[in-house]
């Protein structure tokens, strides 16, 4: 639990950092995705930068049902294991601006929202879970895994039969 309160915490701040260090007026559209899948060397990650894709993206992850006890300040997470983990999303677009970052896994995605008011400086983070009964959400990142050649067939086998 104390790992994933700690990537959790680097995943909210990197998204701040990435967008403090955008240029004074530019728009950064954005989403960088991670793929969870090796323990002892860096996971694969990619950006997404096509605003039809972010938009369908997040639409997938902001409309899906909450899982009761949604919206507390922290979430519990479970254990990390070894293998395959999901992915997380880092949202570093102005698309849904309120969601700053998710991780999915199957069904059960973990969402970063931003909430309070942003205009007036008080904005917080709370965490929801969502519930994706189809795993579309996966799926659609893991096609564009696979679309994309970002890795190899022996990773893509080993991440199908952890699913």
């Amino acid at each position: 639990m104390k790992q994933s309160f700690i990537k959790h915490a680097l995943l909210v701040a990197g998204s701040f950092c990435v967008l403090a260090g955008a240029q004074a007026g530019d728009i950064v559209k954005s989403l960088k995705v991670e793929l969870l899948v090796f323990s002892g060397r860096p996971n694969p990650t990619f950006v997404v930068t096509d605003p039809v894709q972010i938009k369908e993206i997040l639409a997938l992850a902001k409309n899906l049902p909450q899982k009761k006890g949604a919206g507390t300040s922290e979430t519990v997470q479970p254990e990390p294991k070894l293998g395959y983990q999901g992915f997380i999303v880092t949202n570093n677009s102005d698309i849904s601006s309120d969601i700053k970052s998710f991780e999915v896994h199957g069904s059960d995605v973990h969402l970063a929202l931003v909430g309070g008011s942003k205009q007036a400086g008080k904005s917080t983070v709370v965490h929801a879970e969502g519930i994706d009964s189809d795993a579309t959400l996966e799926n659609k990142l893991l096609s564009h895994v696979k679309d994309n050649g970002l890795v190899d067939e022996k990773v893509l086998e080993f991440i199908e039969n952890s699913k």
